[in-house]
């Protein structure tokens, strides 16, 4: 219970706004806020209102009336921007990107908090898992991906709650400290934050510059912020986001600012026609949607930002090798650099979105090929063991399936190989993962009970136990 006796429901603690701005009238008083008019549609019964006033139909009514039927919004309500629901009408992936489907309640099986997330949550609001530490700071965005591992977030069904930045502070200035100590030595120094949630960008100017602010006070070096808002509505992006932007490095000249962006279609920023094809200049060069554009060199005239991109690959999204590589390309060549392309998380529902690991490994590494390797970006899950990235799927061999037990069955089937690119656990970094082939897998859950090598636990012989064990068989048939 609180001290102040009050039960708090999740994202209703004080933020104590007055705290962070106290004495800074005069700083405050320099960072201008603009009313948006996002449009944003929330939930079914809002939609059809909005149909009704003359906005972009991607539904029809026998859609509506089915996910009514099937009760969508208790697991996650529809909602998106009017920009982005425009965009939706030219473009079939990003239409399924955000449109509800009926089958999302078919199979409900998942994680309830995907990775097991709350484990590694010592303060409210704050997730220390690797070398950085990470912060919900909005339970909303723009539109919500139907996909979205932090549904359970958005929607409050787990303990995971907004951070304050008093707390933050206090929390990272107190790890610091016990670092330099000695008291602490299976975690570094915080030098890092990412600010998610939600999407950070959705917060006002000043509500945004108070994290900012904070974090770079408790002697941060680098803070990430989250954010499709690039994708959902790129007007946010104005000058007066710039002036704030620019006041922070003004503070703090020495902080690096990373917007870690989130594209997962090129209808996103490239510009496409009424008929949804992609508009050219004269040398063939495909042309940028011009409010995209328009945010992305405004960051990247500013030193002290860079931008990276990182996104799932989506069933009926996404799940295409050429669509894959024209993206990274595109990218790369409008200053955003190539993070991450991850596997679907086992959120609850995920089966309605999810490509089996194997094949989206294949789409990625088919993607690769022609890529400079400034372009190229890497596969992973992000997993409760940390980011393991699928190196190699090899393809087995039915003549190795002679060999006796479990061995000559991985033999057979093939094998993949994860490596542990980033863990929690400093003594087990880049260690990997080997596993028989299920081309079935959605998860890292789905090789649990094909493990030959397994990098992620920390005793040796834990390490090489189903390896010796699928060994056994042979050496005792060697023996004979």
């Amino acid at each position: 219970m609180p001290l102040d006796g009050k039960i708090r429901i999740a994202g209703s603690r004080p933020k104590k706004k007055a705290v962070s701005r106290q004495h800074k009238d005069n700083l405050y008083a320099r960072i201008d806020e603009t009313k948006f008019k996002r449009y944003v549609v929330h939930d079914i019964a809002r939609y059809r209102e909005y149909v009704e006033n003359g906005g972009a139909a991607v539904y029809s009514q026998a859609e509506l009336d089915a996910l009514e039927a099937a009760g969508v919004s208790d697991r996650l309500p529809p909602r998106a921007t009017g920009y982005y629901l425009d965009l939706a009408r030219r473009s079939d992936a990003v239409k399924n990107l955000i449109k509800a489907r009926p089958e999302e309640m078919d199979d409900l099986a998942g994680e309830a908090d995907p990775s097991n997330q709350l484990k590694y949550s010592p303060t409210p609001g704050l997730l220390h898992k690797y070398e950085l530490i990470l912060l919900y700071v909005v339970r909303a965005c723009s539109s919500w991906c139907r996909y979205c591992y932090r549904s359970d977030f958005l929607t409050g069904k787990t303990e995971k709650d907004t951070a304050s930045i008093h707390e933050i502070m206090d929390y990272v200035i107190r790890h610091n400290e016990a670092v330099a100590r000695g008291e602490i030595t299976e975690k570094p120094n915080i030098r890092e934050a990412l600010l998610s949630g939600g999407d950070p960008m959705v917060l006002s100017n000043r509500n945004l510059f108070d994290y900012l602010n904070g974090l770079a006070e408790a002697g941060l070096d680098i803070i990430r912020i989250g954010t499709k808002e690039m994708a959902f509505f790129p007007e946010r992006f104005d000058a007066n986001f710039f002036a704030m932007l620019d006041l922070f490095h003004e503070l703090h000249p020495q902080v690096l600012i990373a917007f870690m962006v989130h594209f997962t279609h090129p209808d996103e920023f490239l510009r496409m026609g009424e008929a949804g094809d992609y508009v050219r200049d004269e040398q063939g060069r495909l042309l940028r949607n011009p409010l995209v554009e328009r945010a992305a060199k405004a960051l990247r005239s500013r030193p002290f930002v860079t931008l990276e991109n990182q996104t799932p690959i989506i069933d009926s999204v996404n799940d295409d090798a050429d669509t894959l590589r024209l993206m990274q390309q595109e990218l790369k060549r409008m200053g955003v650099n190539n993070h991450y392309y991850f596997q679907c998380r086992e959120i609850e529902g995920h089966r309605a979105f999810a490509v089996p690991v194997e094949t989206a490994w294949k789409l990625h590494a088919d993607s690769q090929h022609g890529l400079s390797g400034i372009e190229r970006s890497r596969f992973a899950l992000s997993t409760e063991a940390g980011k393991m990235e699928l190196v190699s799927v090899i393809e087995g061999d039915e003549r190795l399936s002679h060999l006796p037990g479990p061995l000559g069955e991985a033999m057979a089937d093939g094998i993949v190989v994860f490596r542990l690119h980033r863990t929690p656990h400093s003594d087990r970094q880049s260690d990997i993962v080997i596993a028989r082939r299920n081309p079935d897998a959605l998860w890292i859950t789905g090789y649990e009970d094909r493990i030959l090598y397994d990098g992620r636990v920390a005793d040796k012989d834990d390490k090489w136990g189903p390896l010796l064990a699928a060994l056994t068989p042979a050496m005792m048939e060697a023996a004979e």
